[in-house]
C-alpha cells in the first residue's frame, strides 16, 4: 500500500522570513515525517495591517528556502482578492496538493483560532501542528484543543519586528536572516 503524502504548509507575512523560520520548518519537516513544506507568503491577512509589498516579502521567502529540496514556494494568496483567510487558501490548496495537508502554525497563532474565520471547517482540510513560540504555552483549552498535534520544535526567540526594528536603527541583521535575505535587504535599504 503506498504512504499518504504528507505536505506541511506554512504560512506567514514572512517580512522578512529569518533563521528561526528555517530552523523550526526543518525540525517539524523531520519531527513529523512531512514529504515537504510549502511556504505560503501572507496576500491580505485580516490579523495585519502593516506590512511590505507581497511581492517583496515573496522574494525575500524564495531567495531563504533556495537549496533545501524539501521547502518550495506557493503565491497562492496573491491571487485572492480581498482579505486572505486561511481556511479559504487550504481549500485551494487542496486542490493542488495530492495527499494530507499538515497546517504549521505557532503558539500565538493557536491562541486565535476561535477568532478566525470558520476555525472548526479548517480542521476538515487538514491535520493542525501547533509549534511552541518563547513567551506562548500552548494551552488545551480549545474546543478544538483534541485535534491538534503538538510540535517539540525548539523555542527560537527571533521576530520579524525584532529584524526590521534593528534594520531601521542600521544594526547588523547578518545571523538573523539567511545570507540571500541579507544582501536583498540591504540592496532594496528596506525597513529604514
Amino acid at each position: 500500500m503506498k504512504e499518504v503524502k504528507k505536505v506541511g504548509v506554512f504560512g506567514g507575512l514572512f517580512d522578512p522570513l529569518h533563521i528561526g523560520h528555517l530552523i523550526v520548518a526543518q525540525f517539524v519537516l523531520e519531527e513529523f515525517r512531512l514529504g515537504k513544506i510549502i511556504f505560503v507568503p501572507a496576500g491580505n491577512p485580516p490579523h495585519k495591517h502593516k506590512y511590505s509589498p507581497y511581492d517583496t516579502r515573496y522574494k525575500m521567502t524564495e531567495l531563504a528556502i533556495m537549496g533545501n529540496q524539501k521547502f518550495s514556494i506557493s503565491d497562492i494568496e496573491k491571487e485572492i482578492r480581498g482579505k486572505t483567510y486561511t481556511v479559504e487558501v487550504l481549500k485551494n490548496l487542496k486542490q493542488q496538493i495530492k495527499g494530507m495537508i499538515y497546517l504549521i502554525i505557532g503558539c500565538d497563532q493557536w491562541e486565535e483560532i476561535g477568532t478566525w474565520k470558520t476555525p472548526e471547517e479548517l480542521f476538515k482540510w487538514c491535520k493542525v501542528i501547533v509549534m511552541p513560540r518563547p513567551h506562548c504555552l500552548i494551552k488545551k483549552i480549545s474546543r478544538f484543543s483534541k485535534q491538534i498535534l503538538i510540535s517539540h520544535s525548539p523555542l527560537i526567540d527571533i521576530s520579524s519586528s525584532l529584524i526590521r526594528k534593528k534594520a531601521k536603527q542600521s544594526k547588523n541583521i547578518t545571523y538573523l536572516v539567511p545570507p540571500l535575505v541579507h544582501r536583498y535587504i540591504k540592496r532594496k535599504n528596506m525597513y529604514k
